[in-house]
C-alpha cells in the first residue's frame, strides 16, 4: 500500500479544471484577499496560486510533490515539507492563507477542524483565508445516473467525471470520506472499456488513465457538503463567506470559502 501523492506529480500536467484552478479562479482569490502586498501561506504547491502575494511560503506533506511541481525557491518564494495539521510556523505571521482542495485532502471531520484551527492560528488579526473546496451535493448522485450523463455528452471532461464518482461514493456520515481505491473501482465498473469511453467522449486515454494513480493507494479523501464545511469553519471564524470560483466544469461544486475574523482560542 502506498500514498499516491508521491507519484501524483507525474500526472500533474494531464490534470484540468476542476482539479486545478483556472486563471479566472486565481483572479478571484487575488481580489477577495487583496494579495498585492501580502505575505502568503500556500497549503500545497499549486503552481497557479504560487505566483500570488508579495512573498510566499508553500507547505506540502509530500517532498515528491514539491520536487515535481514547485517551480523552485527564490528570494521571495520557497516551499517546504510539513504537516498542515501542525504547521511549522509561528502564530499570526501571515497576511493570507490560500489553498486549492486542501480540505478534501484530509479524511475526517476532526482533521478538517484541525486544519481550520491551524489556518486561524497563523493568520494575522484582521486578515483572511480563501480555500477552494470540493463540496458534494446535499442529494448524492446515483452512479448509473452519472453513467447516463456521460453517454449523453453531459460531462465536460474526465476530471469532472472522476469528482462526480468520488462524491457519489462518499460516506454519508460526518467524515464524508472515500477511499481513493473505491473511486477507481467504481469507475472501472461503470466504464470497463476505456477505449470505448475515449471514443465516445473525445477524452484522451492519457487523461482517463490518470485514475490509475489511485491503484494501491491507502489515501482517503473527504467531500463534505458545503453546509457542513460552513458550519465547521464557523467554529474557528466569525466571518465565513461562499464565493463562486468561476465558470468551468463542476464549478458549482467548487466555490471558495473565504474566512475572516479568527476566533480567539
Amino acid at each position: 500500500m502506498t500514498n499516491h501523492w508521491d507519484s501524483y506529480h507525474r500526472h500533474w500536467k494531464l490534470l484540468d479544471a476542476p482539479l486545478r484552478p483556472t486563471p479566472e479562479t486565481v483572479g478571484i482569490v487575488e481580489r477577495e484577499l487583496d494579495l498585492g502586498n501580502a505575505d502568503v501561506l500556500l497549503l500545497g504547491v499549486t503552481p497557479e496560486l504560487a505566483v500570488l502575494g508579495r512573498s510566499m511560503l508553500a507547505i506540502d506533506q509530500s517532498a515528491a510533490m514539491i520536487s515535481g511541481v514547485w517551480a523552485g525557491d527564490n528570494t521571495s518564494r520557497r516551499a517546504m515539507a510539513g504537516n498542515w495539521l501542525d504547521l511549522p510556523v509561528e502564530r499570526e505571521c501571515f497576511d493570507a492563507v490560500i489553498g486549492d482542495g486542501c480540505l478534501s485532502a484530509v479524511d475526517t471531520k476532526a482533521a478538517r477542524g484541525s486544519l481550520f484551527g491551524e489556518i486561524a492560528r497563523v493568520l494575522k488579526p484582521g486578515r483572511r483565508a480563501a480555500i477552494r473546496v470540493f463540496a458534494r451535493p446535499e442529494t448524492a448522485d446515483d452512479l448509473r445516473g452519472i453513467e447516463a450523463l456521460v453517454l449523453a455528452g453531459g460531462i465536460e471532461n474526465f476530471h469532472a467525471l472522476k469528482w462526480r464518482i468520488a462524491m457519489a461514493c462518499t460516506t454519508g456520515d460526518c467524515d464524508s470520506s472515500v477511499d481513493v481505491q473505491a473511486i477507481r473501482a467504481a469507475f472501472d465498473k461503470l466504464f470497463p472499456d476505456r477505449e470505448a469511453l475515449a471514443a465516445r467522449t473525445g477524452w484522451s486515454m492519457a487523461s482517463i488513465n490518470t485514475i490509475d494513480v489511485y491503484a494501491g493507494s491507502e489515501t482517503r479523501y473527504s467531500f463534505a457538503t458545503l453546509a457542513m464545511l460552513e458550519d465547521e469553519a464557523r467554529d474557528w471564524f466569525d466571518q465565513v463567506r461562499v464565493v463562486p470560483s468561476g465558470s468551468y466544469p463542476l464549478a458549482e461544486r467548487c466555490p471558495l470559502l473565504v474566512l475572516g475574523s479568527a476566533k480567539l482560542r
